[in-house]
């Protein structure tokens, strides 16, 4: 098992400045979309320890969403800034209606239960936990009436706004 205790990952610019990619699925079939909602720490406690964890947060529009409800494991990775472009791209395409890994000049590989990309400089396999949407009603005042304000950040099919799945995996696996 890796020493999760021993690396520096600069976890609050991994999400948040360097972006990420959540992969779901298999080499037959996956699809990854772009993060920068997420956080890693740890969680639940298993055989004498907690669990070292990732939670990512997917819009329910979002075709990867389809995915991570349908897989029990799930990589998330993140890349060297010269990819920021590769990741715009997998951000703003859909899977649903091409090859977007093709598009963005990233080359798929297996790892364990999982797929990540060649190009990531670090890969988390992680193993679903949990995945569950947020409630509006459960949101702060003030995070309802911004999304109700302006409902394009949160759409939905139906023209109203919904908000994101909070997925949590247990990081079973690292792959740099």
């Amino acid at each position: 098992m890796v020493d999760f205790k021993e690396e520096d990952y600069k976890i609050f610019q991994l999400f948040d400045k360097d972006w990420a990619l959540v992969t779901a699925g298999s080499m037959d079939s996956y699809n990854s979309c772009t993060l920068s909602w997420g956080a890693l720490g740890s969680i639940w406690n298993g055989p004498g320890q907690a669990h070292p964890a990732a939670t990512i947060y997917v819009h329910p529009a979002r075709y990867t969403s389809e995915f991570l409800k349908n897989n029990e494991f799930f990589t998330l990775s993140f890349y060297a800034p010269e990819y920021k472009k590769a990741l715009a791209y997998m951000g703003s395409h859909s899977g649903r209606n091409e090859d977007k890994a093709k598009g963005a000049g990233l080359t798929p590989i297996a790892f364990g239960n999982g797929v990540t990309y060649e190009e990531a400089k670090v890969t988390f396999l992680c193993r679903k936990l949990y995945m569950h949407q947020f409630s509006r009603e459960d949101l702060a005042k003030d995070i309802q009436d911004y999304y109700a304000a302006a409902p394009q950040t949160y759409p939905d099919f139906n023209g109203g706004w919904q908000p994101h799945y909070q997925i949590i995996g247990d990081i079973i696996d690292i792959k740099r």
